[in-house]
Order: structure tokens, then sequence, then C-alpha cells
């Protein structure tokens, strides 16, 4: 989690990260969604930022297809950035956008990779999503 927490906070601001690992809210919780563990840190406007480790990426692309939630990916981490100042800071970071809708929208020059589930890609644009 700690890397996660500093990998963010090299292209955007990520304090107070605290852990949530008996949040109620079923979406991010354990086994249905391939998390292993949940953090949050907070960006310059208060705005909440989740820092996910994942221990079942095809799981958790699955389910954040289902949901309509587009995340940016790692090798065994996701964040969730919901504002957009985060989106721009995350999208030059090296991690791809998981999108499952509005894939058509991707300009050309950016990356457009499958992701592990149908229907979805992996890219490095963010804007307008």
């Amino acid at each position: 989690m700690a890397e996660i927490e500093s990998f963010v906070s090299e292209h955007a601001t990520c304090t107070s990260m605290s852990l949530r690992p008996n949040d109620p809210d079923e979406e991010w919780v354990g086994k249905e969604w391939g998390i292993k563990e949940r953090g949050v840190c907070y960006d310059e406007n208060r705005a909440g930022i989740n820092l996910l480790v994942v221990n079942d990426m095809k799981t958790f692309q699955a389910r954040a297809k289902k949901q309509r939630r587009a995340y940016f990916v790692g090798q065994n981490f996701a964040v969730y950035a919901g504002s957009p100042t985060l989106l721009t800071a995350l999208q030059d970071s090296g991690l791809l956008y998981l999108l499952c809708k509005d894939r058509g929208k991707i300009p050309s020059g950016f990356k457009k990779e499958p992701a592990l589930v149908d229907g979805c890609v992996l890219t490095n644009y963010a804007h307008g999503f």
C-alpha cells in the first residue's frame, strides 16, 4: 500500500492515507472484487482517491465493467480517481486506464490495448470520461 501511495504522490496530491478494510460499501470488499487491501487518500480539494491492492486482476476488471466504473491499473494495483484533476495527473503516470464504455472515443495516437475482460480496453487516454 505504501508503494501505491508513494506512486500516486509523485503525480498528484495524496495525503492522509488510511486503510479501509471493513468498509460496508460492498463494491470495495475483498474476494468479490479480487481486492486484497484498500486505502483512501485525499487530493488538494479533499476528493477521495481509492488505492487498491489487487490480487486477482481479471476478477477486478470484470467487476469494474459490471459497475461501469473506470480505474487506472498497474501490475497488481488499481486507483480510482473521481476528480478531473486527478485523471489528468495520472494520465501521464504510466498507468493505463481501464475503460469499458466509450471505447471508440479514444483519439488516434493513444494506446488502446485489450484488457483481461471482453468489452474493455486499457488506454493512456483519460480525458473526457
